[in-house]
C-alpha cells in the first residue's frame, strides 16, 4: 500500500495566550513517534511510506492537499495532539478534499484521551488509543490483503460500537528499532538552546510513574530501553552528523543506575557530542551530575515549578527551595547549563507567591527560564476537581474533541486573575528575568558559543522586549 504520514502543522492552539519564551523561534523538533512507525514499516519492506512533517516546513492546508493529490495515497497517517487538534482535524480535511476514498488512521495522545470523540470526527476511519509503534503496520498488512482489524489492540473503526475503550503500549521498545532520520530533511531541525544545527531528540525510555495534578502524561509505566540500544541510536546520530542531542524522557534521571552506565558508555564509546535532558529534582545527586558532566552533557532542564513550599505542594512536586538551590548550584558547578521551567497562576496561588517564584528564578541564577501559565489540560486533576467543583461551566476539552471548529475561551485556571492579567504577569516575569544587566552580560558574552547562537538570542530577546 502507498502511505503518507503526516505531522500537522502548529498554527490553531486551543486556547490561544502569551507565547513561550524567544516564541516561535525556539526550536524545531522531528515528530519522533512517526519516524518509528514510518521505520518499522520501511523494514518490514511491504509498503511505500512517505513522512511529510508540516511544522517544520510551515504548511497551508492547501498546500498538504496538493501534497496529498500529488502522492496518491491509499493511507494516510496524521498525529493529534489535543491541544493542537484543530490543526489535526484540518490536516484531515484537506486529505479527504483531496481523495474522498484515501483512509484516514489517527493516533497520537488525543487519542487516549478522547477515543470515542475522534471515531466520530466525520475525516476520520481508523483511530489508535496508545502507542501505535507496532500496531500500526499490522492495520496496513490486513487493509492491503482486506481483513478485519477489529481485532488489533488499540484500534477504533468507524461505525463500531466500543464499550470497553481499548489501548496499546509498547511493553518492551527495545523491539523497536531506531527510527530513520534520514526520512526527514533531519538536518532543518534546530534548538535554541542548542549550540548547533543540526538537532536531533531521544527518547531513552518511555513514561512517567508519578501523577502531577497539572500534567496529562503522568501514571504510565515506565519502560526503559537497553543502554546499548541508547548510544547505538547515538552514534547513528553522530553519522548523521549530528552533535546535540536532546533527550525527551519524562524522566531521564529516575534510574540513577542507567543514567551511570549511559554516561559511562557515551565517555567509553568516545562519543563526542552535546547533549541535554530533563530531570526531576529529588532523583539528582553529585555522583550523577559529574558523569553526565564528564560524558558532555550541556544543559539540565529542571521542572522547578514554584518558590514557595505552599504551592510546591499544591502540585504534587513538594520539593524542598534549599534542595532546589543545592541541586542546581551543584549541575553549575559542573559546568552545566541550567533551565528551570516554572508556573504561574495555579489554582489559589497569590499574587505575593508568583512574586516569590519570579524571585526565586533569579535567585538561582539560572541559565534559561520559563514562566509558563497554569493550564487547565484534559484529563488532570486540576481540570477534574474544577469540574467537580464547578469553577468551570462544561466540560469544554470534550466539546472541542468532539467538535474541533468549537473555541474555548480560556483554558487558564479560574481564580483571582483574568486572563489578561495572567498573560500581564507572565510578560513581566520574562522581562524582569531576562533584562537583568547580570544575566545579559553572562548570557550574551560569557556562554555564547556560536555567532548564530548570539544572533538568535539577541533576535528573541528583542522580540520579547518589543512585545513588552
Amino acid at each position: 500500500m502507498k502511505v503518507l504520514l503526516i505531522f500537522p502543522p502548529k498554527k490553531s492552539p486551543a486556547s490561544a495566550g502569551p507565547v513561550e519564551f524567544y516564541m516561535e523561534d525556539a526550536g524545531s523538533f522531528p515528530p519522533l513517534g512517526l519516524l518509528h512507525l514510518a521505520t518499522l514499516v520501511v523494514k518490514e519492506g511491504k509498503h511505500k511510506i512517505k513522512l511529510i512533517d508540516a511544522c517544520l516546513d510551515n504548511l497551508s492546508y492547501s498546500q498538504i492537499e496538493d501534497i496529498v493529490r500529488k502522492e496518491t495515497p491509499e493511507i494516510v497517517g496524521i498525529s493529534w495532539n489535543t491541544e493542537y487538534l484543530g490543526d489535526g482535524y484540518l490536516t484531515a480535511r484537506a486529505v479527504k478534499k483531496a481523495g474522498k476514498d484515501i483512509k484516514v488512521i489517527v493516533g497520537g495522545p488525543h487519542v487516549f484521551l478522547y477515543p470515542i470523540e475522534t471515531i466520530n470526527i466525520p475525516e476520520v476511519d481508523y483511530a489508535v488509543r496508545g502507542e501505535a509503534d507496532i500496531v500500526f503496520k499490522e492495520i496496513l498488512d490486513r487493509l492491503s490483503e482486506n481483513k478485519s482489524i477489529d481485532d488489533l489492540p488499540g484500534v477504533l473503526v468507524k461505525g463500531k460500537n466500543y464499550q470497553v475503550l481499548p489501548n496499546v503500549i509498547v511493553d518492551e521498545p527495545d523491539k523497536l528499532p531506531v527510527p530513520d532520520r534520514k526520512l526527514t530533511d533531519y538536518k532543518r531541525y534546530f534548538s535554541l538552546i542548542a549550540r548547533g544545527k543540526p538537532i536531533t531528540t531521544i527518547m531513552s525510555s518511555r513514561g512517567c510513574c508519578f501523577n502531577c495534578p497539572f500534567c496529562p502524561a503522568g501514571g504510565t509505566k515506565i519502560r526503559d530501553r537497553s543502554v546499548k540500544l541508547v548510544l547505538d541510536e547515538i552514534e547513528q546520530c553522530l553519522a548523521l552528523g549530528i552533535k546535540d542531542i536532546l533527550f525527551f524522557d519524562e524522566l531521564f534521571t529516575f534510574n540513577k543506575k542507567r543514567v551511570l552506565e549511559i554516561s559511562k558508555g557515551i565517555y567509553e564509546r568516545n562519543l563526542k557530542f552535546r547533549w541535554n535532558i530533563r530531570a526531576r529534582i529529588q532523583t539528582m545527586d553529585k555522583e550523577m551530575v559529574d558523569a553526565m558532566a564528564k560524558a558532555g552533557c550541556t544543559l539540565i532542564q529542571f521542572g522547578i515549578e514554584s518558590g514557595t513550599d505552599r504551592v510546591q505542594k499544591l502540585l504534587g512536586k513538594n520539593i524542598a527551595l534549599d534542595k532546589i538551590r543545592e541541586v542546581v548550584k551543584m549541575t553549575q558547578d559542573a559546568g552545566i547549563l541550567t533551565y528551570g521551567n516554572f508556573m504561574i497562576g495555579s489554582p489559589t496561588e497569590t499574587k505575593e507567591e508568583i512574586n516569590k517564584t519570579i524571585e526565586f528564578a533569579k535567585e538561582l541564577k539560572l541559565d534559561f527560564a520559563v514562566f509558563a501559565i497554569t493550564k487547565l489540560l484534559p484529563g488532570t486533576g486540576f481540570y477534574k476537581d474544577a469540574m467537580a467543583k464547578g469553577h468551570v461551566k462544561e466540560d469544554f476539552w470534550q466539546r472541542y474533541a468532539a467538535d474541533p471548529t468549537y473555541k474555548i475561551e480560556s483554558t487558564y485556571c479560574p481564580g483571582d486573575f483574568s486572563k489578561q492579567e495572567l498573560e500581564s504577569i507572565s510578560y513581566h516575569a520574562y522581562k524582569s528575568f531576562y533584562s537583568r544587566p547580570a544575566y545579559i552580560f553572562n548570557n550574551y558574552f560569557k556562554h555564547i558559543f556560536t555567532l548564530r547562537l548570539l544572533k538568535d538570542q539577541l533576535l528573541a530577546g528583542l522580540k520579547l522586549l518589543f512585545k513588552l
